[in-house]
């Protein structure tokens, strides 16, 4: 499914987690381009083009997916800190990953790219 698929309110929270991933305590510096596959400069480019269209930007198709997949399974243990950057619950943002993949979110690792 492309980001254009999805509501208004949805690429909101898919925009926090871009966010969130790139500002928040979430991922320690050192660690965050082997998580993402991309810099924190690669994912704030992402974020200051947006909307973008992930369907021919590799760059943003692996930020968007990587910032939702890690901040639902990466243990940064960090709760407080998710309501403070992102306007949604876990619960949602899953679904919203879900539904964005176009298929069920089986496990962390399986779901990185």
């Amino acid at each position: 499914m492309a980001l254009q698929d999805l509501t208004s309110d949805e690429q909101k929270i898919v925009l926090d987690c871009l966010n969130a991933s790139v500002e928040g305590p979430f991922f320690p510096d050192w660690e965050f381009s082997t998580l993402f596959g991309l810099s924190q400069e690669e994912v704030r480019g992402v974020i200051q083009r947006w909307p973008v269209d992930d369907t021919s930007d590799e760059t943003a198709a692996l930020a968007i997916n990587n910032a939702m997949n890690n901040l639902l399974g990466y243990p940064h243990q960090e709760n407080e800190a998710w309501r403070r950057y992102i306007s949604a619950p876990q619960e949602e943002v899953y679904t919203i990953l879900k539904k964005w993949r176009g298929h069920d979110v089986n496990q962390y690792f399986d779901d990185m790219r």
